[in-house]
């Protein structure tokens, strides 16, 4: 696991290079702080900073090169399955260099893990630049007539790229999800490399292609078979690794089968003192206690949020505002102090069907449940409910039920993946402009079901998964997804609906796969989301935090980009007793505006 950034110049003539080396690997150091360096090609410059996990000796550092130094590459992730591809290696960057120099691009298909990489040949002047089939590790990239820029996160790249100019079109996209998706950035002009993707440049031409999409196949394992060999590759390291285990069904099931591979697991969760609502620890220890793994309970408060916010928010890449990732943030703060990798239950929920979502739109696909509209059509006279309280989810969720009877396809669930509506998001933003959004839950042609794809293309790769790289990454922690091995997610898309969902129960196929290895309970539970008290502490505490220095008046309107007394709205919406998700929406503006602080140098006064 590692930072990873470079510059690849299509005009050779071009005497004003960058040079502040130094500060690049500066800027990745907290992705990988064991060890940074960079080389200079004649025409390409590579930037790496190193987390050690496979193969902890100094002949894995990286940029990797060849003997003769003509060729070169750094790499960002795990290839799991390298001693399969050659026997007797000792580590998975020089089995991927000798692979990709033999193989080229048809090797990519033979790589099981999670990976973004460049490579770069002096002698032909040709540049190559991946992301894995996933999108699991991060890549963004900047381009010009001059010169080709990459790079894990925004700043080591705008650093390198030079300052630009806010993307206004996707704030609306951004305000309407609580974080950024699709191919466009923050910035104009840089943009994300999309999963699956390449870009190959030879002679100054440039190529992008799609390299992955799932395929159709059938099976001819089970999936604790396949799960189970995801799990044990997983655990491949030279350093300590333990697994996340929050108490819900797919984090369980993770561990359960970790510890069959490693008996000595260390198992960690992590709650809230004194808001029993939010907390789920003592399901964590359940399963702990059940499987026998070594345990370690986290238990924050709200003096642990204020405490740990301002470098939470100094830490955000661009601007993100799920606010479960500061749960995500402190519990890989307090892991790393006992390993260097964690599993995680992450791509579950997405492959089967997990979400409260995907019951809504199961039941209004199913005449019989039409009458749940007509039970939630009264409640929308009043508040209808939040986050915060179980009743008040309940409240949510059938409101929502009832505001989709209407919708298309495509609406419905851009409808459920949003946390603002369109008319809120239009009386918060200066200036709105939907298009972008409106593109990214388009999909072309597939064979699979659209909702399966949506929620890999939007809501995994760029919510989920930035997620768990972002926060865990500012503390030198690998997070790993058994559920997310290719062979994994291929198998779940192939599934029959039927065997994920139906009008009592959700993720069908893992309660018939592995009830055998947990207790009872974990399985009959209600989905609880990994939560933050939000409300309470925005709104008690921190209050005149959030008024009079995150989302001041003053400094508002002189940005002239959010309608000030939007803002003030939700904020009394927020202090009420039922708001609904104004703290969630609020909190969107306040890491926006802290984004902005932190990205000021980078940011170009729109033309």
């Amino acid at each position: 696991m590692c930072g990873i950034a470079g510059s690849y110049y299509l005009d050779t003539n071009i005497s004003k290079r960058f040079n502040n080396h130094s500060k690049i690997v500066e800027l990745l150091k907290h992705r990988g702080p064991d060890h940074q360096a960079f080389h200079q090609f004649n025409n390409c410059t590579f930037y790496h900073s190193r987390l050690s996990i496979i193969d902890t000796s100094d002949n894995s550092n990286q940029p990797y090169l060849a003997g003769n130094k003509q060729s070169g590459m750094v790499f960002n992730g795990e290839i799991f399955n390298y001693k399969e591809l050659r026997p007797g290696a000792n580590s998975d960057v020089e089995v991927l260099f000798d692979l990709f120099e033999k193989e080229k691009t048809n090797c990519l298909n033979k790589l099981n893990g999670f990976f973004a990489f460049a490579h770069y040949d002096e002698a032909n002047n040709s540049f190559f630049l991946v992301r894995d089939r996933l999108g699991v590790k991060p890549l963004y990239f900047y381009l010009d007539k001059e010169k080709f820029i990459f790079a894990s996160e925004l700043k080591p790249l705008m650093e390198l790229a030079g300052a630009q100019e806010l993307n206004k079109d996707l704030l609306y996209s951004y305000f309407r999800l609580n974080y950024c998706s699709g191919h466009e950035t923050i910035f104009k002009n840089v943009y994300r490399m999309l999963p699956g993707h390449y870009i190959e440049i030879k002679n100054k031409e440039i190529e992008l292609v799609k390299w992955y999409q799932p395929q159709k196949t059938v099976q001819t394992q089970k999936l604790d078979e396949l799960l189970n060999d995801s799990v044990r590759l997983r655990l491949v390291a030279d350093v300590p690794v333990g697994s996340f285990l929050s108490g819900g069904m797919d984090s369980s099931i993770i561990s359960a089968l970790a510890i069959k591979h490693k008996p000595d697991l260390q198992t960690f969760s992590i709650g809230f003192k004194d808001e029993s609502y939010f907390d789920e620890t003592d399901f964590a220890e359940q399963v702990s206690r059940h499987i026998n793994s070594n345990h370690s309970t986290f238990k924050l408060s709200e003096n642990d949020f204020i405490e740990n916010i301002e470098p939470f928010l100094q830490g955000i890449d661009e601007p993100f505002a799920d606010s479960s990732a500061f749960n995500f943030y402190m519990l890989s703060k307090l892991t790393a102090k006992k390993v260097k990798v964690a599993l995680s239950g992450d791509g579950a929920d997405e492959l089967f069907k997990g979400y409260y979502k995907h019951k809504a739109i199961f039941l209004k696909s199913d005449f019989k449940y039409r009458f749940l509209a007509d039970v939630a059509r009264p409640l929308m006279a009043f508040n209808t409910g939040s986050r915060n309280s179980r009743i008040g989810n309940i409240k949510r969720r059938i409101t929502k039920f009832n505001s989709i009877q209407n919708l298309s396809e495509t609406e419905t669930f851009k409808y459920l993946a949003s946390i603002s509506t369109d008319t809120e998001v239009c009386e918060l933003l200066s200036e709105t402009n939907p298009s972008y959004f409106d593109s990214i839950f388009k999909l072309g042609k597939t064979t699979f079901n659209r909702e399966d794809l949506l929620d890999l293309k939007i809501v995994l790769a760029d919510d989920m998964l930035v997620k768990a790289d972002r926060f865990s990454m500012r503390h030198g922690i690998e997070i790993r997804n058994p559920f997310l091995d290719y062979r994994v997610v291929e198998y779940a898309l192939n599934l029959n609906r039927e065997l994920k969902i139906n009008s009592n129960k959700q993720k069908i196929i893992l309660h018939k796969e592995f009830s055998h290895l947990l207790p009872k309970s974990i399985f009959e539970r209600a989905k609880k989301g990994f939560e933050l008290p939000l409300q309470k502490w925005l709104s008690t505490s921190l209050q005149s935090t959030v008024m009079n220095d995150w989302l001041s008046e003053e400094k508002i309107k002189e940005e002239k980009l959010l309608n000030y007394s939007y803002i003030q709205k939700l904020n009394t919406e927020m202090c009420s007793s039922s708001p609904e998700d104004s703290a969630s929406k609020l909190w969107a503006i306040i890491v926006f505006e802290s984004w902005l602080q932190n990205f000021n140098e980078y940011i170009k006064p729109n033309a």
